[in-house]
């Protein structure tokens, strides 16, 4: 069951694209900033996010409450909600029984989730990416692993791939060398990274296409996304499972090799003679005794 700030997350990214421009930023920030939204004044609000504080009154009148306060107070009950619910991770309960059957748990779901895949829209995905003159790529926080499997993977055979955001605090130095005819891989889960919906967005004003990796179609951060790869991340255990995004990253990562003809082998051929040379792996022959 979703929580009650997913659904009010949702209902704003819903309404996104029939609220003016200025609406939309305000909406854009506090899908980015729920808590804050929930807990700051909206003088406080609409100086942090640079907009007049008539603006967040409209926003809330133009998804049918009388003002912003209606708006905030929804926000507060979501926040408390979400305190049970699926933030913060500490306070989820663990299944009775002991640690064995938490693990065969944590199997199962991950199986269902497997079995739940789309494989279907790879192909789009791996079109896009094909098409682009340049491939960037982007997670944060625990979605930083799979975005960095990916570009490892993807760069073997195309080597002009790109992580950004991996360090040094210049993400917004990073987005600025954004062209047009980009393509952005874009992983996200709840709760978001606001660095992710940071990304989304400077891909949107540069003309930067996305393909966006999420838990769900209406993710924030897969506003306008040109292309979207859902994964389940329902687990037994303390934190979301990341089974289902590995996966689609591995599958789209092989179905783009898959379609890369000579070029890419040949190219995948010259990389691992560069990683023969500095012979990075052990050798693996009969121990000595």
């Amino acid at each position: 069951m979703r929580s009650r700030t997913q659904d009010t997350v949702a209902l704003l990214t819903a309404a996104l694209r029939r609220l003016p421009p200025q609406q939309a930023d305000a909406a854009r920030f506090v899908i980015g900033r729920s808590f804050e939204a929930a807990t700051m004044p909206m003088r406080g609000l609409a100086r942090a996010a640079g907009l007049p504080p008539a603006t967040f009154t409209r926003l809330a009148q133009s998804l049918g409450l009388p003002g912003w306060e209606e708006l905030r107070a929804g926000l507060i009950a979501d926040a408390r909600d979400d305190l049970g619910a699926r933030r913060p991770f500490s306070v989820r309960p663990l299944p009775e029984g002991g640690p064995e059957p938490l693990a065969g748990a944590m199997i199962a779901a991950d199986r269902a989730i497997l079995d739940n895949l789309d494989a279907a829209r790879i192909e789009q995905a791996a079109t896009l990416l094909e098409a682009a003159p340049r491939v960037i790529v982007a997670g944060f926080r625990s979605c930083h692993a799979p975005a960095l499997l990916f570009h490892y993977q993807y760069r073997l055979f195309r080597p002009d791939t790109t992580l950004i955001g991996g360090g040094g605090g210049v993400l917004d130095v990073e987005l600025g060398g954004l062209k047009s005819g980009d393509a952005l891989v874009l992983f996200g889960f709840d709760p978001y990274s606001r660095d992710g919906l940071l990304c989304a967005e400077a891909a949107a004003d540069a003309g930067a296409k996305v393909v966006a990796i999420v838990d769900r179609p209406d993710a924030p951060v897969a506003e306008g996304a040109a292309a979207v790869l859902t994964f389940g991340t329902d687990s037994s255990g303390f934190f979301p499972s990341l089974t289902g995004c590995i996966a689609l990253v591995q599958a789209l990562a092989a179905t783009l090799y898959s379609r890369a003809g000579d070029a890419g082998r040949e190219q995948l051929r010259r990389t691992e003679a560069r990683i023969a040379a500095h012979t990075p792996y052990l050798e693996t022959g009969p121990r000595q005794r």
